[in-house]
């Protein structure tokens, strides 16, 4: 899946932004316009996720496993598949999402940089992604 650069350009709402308060004001045309990419945004997302996509696991050393991410068709519970082993995460049982960035400053033994991403859950069991740097905002789909 490409996103596009809208979607992680912060430039892309500099214009709309108002003289006050640093508070983004959008004209109805601008909001209804907004409201519509990103609701195609939620629907592309979702629905790959449904057709199952592939993104790299961080390990506790570091290194990269792939991992097949398949959600449910109610959109509850997401099925990460590391070669024969598969589990299950309840999506309502995520409690945070963290990068890398954030994790730094805690007491994580996993090595985690500005390009991973971390899964909280309610135990306290994490699961990291990562993604190479020219890959932002693309997610390899199942073929």
């Amino acid at each position: 899946m490409e996103l596009p650069p809208a979607a992680w350009s912060p430039k892309h709402s500099l214009p709309l932004l108002s003289q006050g308060a640093g508070y983004i004001s959008l004209s109805e045309e601008q909001k209804a316009r907004e409201m519509s990419k990103l609701q195609h945004m939620i629907r592309d997302f979702v629905m790959e996720f449904l057709q199952g996509v592939f993104l790299d696991a961080v390990l506790e050393d570091g290194s990269l496993v792939p991992c097949r991410c398949v959600m449910d068709s109610k959109l509850s519970i997401l099925m990460l598949q590391v070669h024969a082993t598969t589990r299950t995460v309840d999506l309502t049982s995520i409690q945070e999402i963290c990068s890398g960035g954030e994790l730094k400053d805690l007491q994580v033994t996993t090595p985690l940089d500005e390009h991973c991403v971390t899964l909280v859950m309610a135990d306290d069991q994490c699961v990291s992604f990562k993604h190479a740097p020219q890959d932002c905002g693309s997610i390899r789909v199942q073929g």
